[in-house]
């Protein structure tokens, strides 16, 4: 058997079919070498069954571990890392259908810069309802990578360490574990030619507790990493964007959500990112509408406009104005 160049972590609890559907996927759309590691967490006899089947069937490249309790996710993924010897690692959902060259996809992406350390595919779940063509080799900067399909360099792990479980059953561990990383010096990306369709049916959400779990992991995480802000940039002079460009990429690189709205044309060299959205307004009253109007409040305001920022003050907004 070839060296492995990778090994798909992949968590069960239940779930037979999709599981099925999932480890199938694989079979037929991946060509690299990998092994498929199985974490079942206290499955019914149905999915036990079939998840003993399969790893005996495929000894080598099926390895299967099985709790006698549902320890939860991090916990589980963090078995799988600990038993890997593969350069690569990838924590793949069991509601997940990988398509026809995915993990190649996001390995070459990995590969193309020493500074990516996490790899998200692009999915319905981030936005793309379908895979598109002519996207090999193109990739986009992300906050946070999400733990549905999540390719890491097994140097990341040794660098920063795995999982933490104090996130345990699950939710913000790999929010918290993207942060970390881009701490220590990494990206975290989206490869736009890699596509994995997400079901979103996780068994980790028939849970009981989940909502009290959600809130509780939520906190801590505040608590370590600050809220998450929605920011919002006005632009009504021209010229403008380089005076701004550092303050920008630094909310960026802490996880902030960040528009920027610009009176005169967009400029060129600004890097895609998926937590930046641009647009192009030149009224006031269509700006102050676009803001004021929004469900989602901003949390802070940075404008050029005097005029403007008196508004925003009146309605309460936490509103900068900058020369």
């Amino acid at each position: 058997m070839p060296d492995i160049k990778c090994d798909i972590i992949i968590p069960v609890w239940n779930e037979r079919e999709l599981t099925r559907v999932c480890i199938e996927s694989i079979a037929s759309n991946t060509d690299v070498s990998h092994r498929v590691i199985l974490v079942d967490n206290a499955s019914y006899q149905e999915t036990a069954c079939y998840l003993k089947e399969l790893s005996e069937k495929n000894q080598g490249t099926v390895i299967l571990i099985r709790n006698e309790e549902n320890i939860g996710f991090p916990k589980a993924v963090n078995q799988g890392i600990a038993i890997s010897n593969a350069p690569y690692l990838c924590i793949l959902n069991n509601d997940t259908e990988v398509h026809k060259g995915w993990l190649e996809e996001m390995i070459k992406i990995a590969e193309s810069n020493s500074a990516i350390g996490i790899v998200n595919p692009a999915s319905n779940n981030l936005g793309q309802p379908q895979p598109m063509e002519g996207l090999s080799g193109k990739w986009i900067e992300m906050s946070s990578c999400i733990g549905f399909c999540m390719l890491i360099k097994k140097e990341v792990i040794e660098k920063i360490g795995k999982l933490d479980e104090i996130y345990s059953p699950g939710n913000f561990e790999d929010t918290d574990f993207s942060r970390r990383a881009a701490k220590a010096g990494y990206k975290c990306v989206m490869a736009k030619g890699a596509y994995v369709y997400h079901k979103q049916n996780t068994g980790f959400k028939k849970r009981k507790d989940w909502d009290e779990r959600f809130k509780i992991n939520l906190d801590m995480f505040n608590k370590r990493w600050g809220k998450i802000e929605r920011i919002v940039y006005i632009i009504r002079k021209e010229n403008k964007y380089d005076a701004i460009r550092e303050s920008v990429n630094s909310f960026l690189k802490a996880g902030h959500f960040v528009q920027i709205i610009f009176k005169y044309d967009i400029p060129s060299g600004i890097q895609e990112h998926t937590s930046l959205r641009i647009f192009k307004v030149k009224s006031n009253i269509a700006i102050l509408w676009r803001v004021l109007m929004r469900k989602k409040r901003f949390n802070r305001i940075f404008t050029d406009s005097k005029f403007l920022a008196g508004i925003f003050r009146i309605f309460g907004y936490k509103t900068e104005y900058y020369e």
